[in-house]
């Protein structure tokens, strides 16, 4: 009898295969498990495209944030192959037209240069709990960023 079905993690937007790593760690031994990439391209569904271009034939499907939406692409296109879905902190619909400014602003500034500023500020500290481990927990988040020897977006 087969094993589980392989599991395909997308991360949220700048992040990479280490946002995943605990449950790496924790669900590798049960199952096989695939980080779809959700960078180099600048449409959703290419995104989609690319991750079901490099899923295998059927399997469970995880994404967070941007990774969510591009979960939800891969499910509109191949719903025969995605066997289970979990879809963690995101939004079916589009930005509110009221955020463009905001959103405009955000690329530019990091097409100049700034983008770790721009994450920086994308993670609120209300986005994370009050406790002993925020400060290590949005250091930890900031590291997921780009620069030198990380992923880019």
């Amino acid at each position: 009898m087969p094993g589980p079905e392989p599991l395909v993690l997308l991360p949220g937007l700048a992040c990479d295969a280490r946002l995943w790593a605990p449950q790496i760690a924790a669900l590798s031994g049960l199952r096989a498990i695939q980080v779809g990439q959700i960078a180099g391209a600048d449409r959703i569904e290419a995104l989609a495209d690319a991750v079901l271009a490099d899923a295998p034939p059927r399997f469970a499907l995880a994404g967070l944030s941007m990774g969510g939406i591009v979960a939800m692409h891969v499910l509109d296109r191949a719903p025969e192959r995605v066997t289970r879905v979990a879809l963690l902190a995101t939004d079916p619909l589009p930005d509110h037209p009221r955020l463009a400014p905001l959103r405009a602003s955000h690329i530019a500034r990091a097409e100049g240069g700034a983008l770790e500023e721009v994450l920086a500020e994308a993670m609120q500290p209300e986005f994370l709990h009050d406790g002993p481990r925020r400060a290590a927990a949005r250091a930890g988040g900031r590291a997921l960023g780009p620069g030198p020897g990380r992923a880019g977006v």
